[in-house]
């Protein structure tokens, strides 16, 4: 919720400022991007338009999963800028925005600044904040950290395009929850089996944000989800069970192993399930 209204407010801000300020020249950004190690994004790009203390971009990564035998996935996204101060070489600013990485959405906030010359169209800028991974069974916080080199290529004032604004599409709102069909045809070890089954993704996506978020501070990170009991009561289910977690710290090169007993909650979806929560203990 803070970082909602975080967004909110920079974007609100951002409206007032340019409505204050006199149109300026834009630049389109094409930005080649890493984490250099630090979080998941290993490479990634970036295109953004700036115009006067105002910016905006879309960027795409190759993210590392960071955990033994799992593969990389994609990480994508979008965000706001706002530039609080300009020393001449360095600027400031301000950013939040949001995007998905795996099968989990992000969100995330932070500061950077830029460095570059007026007559040359290249500058360098780095990036620093939080993010939170919203997996289905509970929000990841961890660091983020995005450096990049931005080639600029100056567009005009954008003010000369502007027109009207067309009214904003409705958006179709869902429906009521659907409950199972009445011929799904499951045994009821079938209907476990598929809780199970459901509760183990569930872990795993969380799992892997954490993984991704916290590459910084271990290596090595493998994990097993343990399912225990499971428990269905008509359109709901629970599943206990625990996850053995094993990690590198980088700082000590000390290699752990810890077990986490949990209960994970499950709604209906068709003829399978979906996680809602976990619990700890």
């Amino acid at each position: 919720m803070r970082k909602t209204r975080w967004l909110t407010a920079l974007t609100a801000a951002a409206a007032l400022t340019s409505l204050a300020t006199p149109a300026q020249a834009a630049d389109l950004r094409l930005s080649a991007t890493s984490s250099v190690g630090l979080t998941c994004q290993i490479a990634g790009g970036r295109a953004g338009l700036q115009e006067g203390r105002f910016g905006g971009f879309i960027e795409g990564a190759y993210c590392t999963s960071n955990v033994q035998g799992e593969s990389s996935r994609g990480a994508f996204g979008a965000g706001l800028t706002f530039d609080v101060f300009d020393a001449g070489l360095v600027s400031g600013y301000v950013l939040a925005g949001g995007g998905v990485q795996g099968n989990s959405t992000v969100l995330f906030a932070g500061v950077g600044a830029r460095a570059g010359l007026d007559l040359v169209p290249v500058e360098g800028f780095v990036e620093a904040g939080v993010q939170r991974v919203n997996t289905v069974l509970q929000p990841i916080y961890g660091p983020r950290l995005t450096v990049g080199v931005t080639y600029r290529v100056n567009v005009g004032d954008l003010s000369r395009y502007a027109g009207p604004v067309p009214e904003a599409a409705g958006v179709a709102g869902g429906g009521a929850p659907v409950g199972a069909p009445e011929q799904c045809n499951l045994t009821p070890q079938e209907d476990a089996a598929a809780a199970s089954a459901a509760t183990v993704a569930a872990a795993r996506e969380a799992l892997s944000a954490v993984a991704s978020s916290y590459s910084a501070g271990f290596s090595s990170f493998s994990y097993e989800v343990n399912v225990g009991s499971v428990s269905i009561s008509g359109n709901s289910a629970t599943v206990s069970g625990s996850v053995t977690i094993s990690l590198t710290s980088r700082a000590s090169g000390q290699r752990t192993t810890d077990t986490y007993p949990g209960t994970v909650n499950l709604v209906r979806s068709g003829c399978g399930w979906s996680a809602t929560g976990y619990s700890r203990g």
